[in-house]
């Protein structure tokens, strides 16, 4: 449950950051503030400031992965101690879940996070984040 718990955090982190800069802007503030007036209302104007601030940061350009990727970090950090109660785990998860974009380039760019485990005692597992093609005899 912890790990799971820590990759969420780090998707949600990076959800919000790629929401931030696209179409979806308003939707994925009002599901992140929706957690944060919840848990702590008294944060909501520093919490809406720093959303556009990255949105800010992301539209003016400054988009380069060194700069998302600090951004996605900043944000895991500010979202760890809310999503550790997992109902409100839960609750993001199905807000940023309802969240979409018009955007096909950016939907494509919130779907590519994928986590896959797998276990074999005496046997062979495949596993794909795509496509997958039978090679076997080839």
């Amino acid at each position: 449950m912890e790990d799971d718990l820590s990759i969420f955090i780090q998707t949600a982190g990076t959800t919000v950051v790629a929401l931030m800069a696209s179409t979806a802007f308003s939707s994925a503030k009002s599901a992140v503030l929706g957690l944060w007036a919840r848990l702590r209302p008294g944060e909501m104007a520093t919490i809406a400031a720093d959303l556009e601030a990255t949105r800010a940061t992301l539209i003016q350009g400054a988009s380069d992965a060194l700069t998302v990727q600090n951004l996605a970090h900043a944000w895991q950090q500010r979202l760890a101690p809310l999503l550790s109660v997992e109902s409100d785990a839960a609750a993001l998860r199905r807000a940023l879940a309802a969240v979409s974009t018009d955007d096909p380039v950016q939907e494509r760019l919130l779907a590519r996070t994928i986590r896959m485990t797998a276990k074999a005692n005496h046997g062979t597992n495949f596993q794909a984040g795509r496509d997958q093609y039978n090679v076997v005899g080839h």
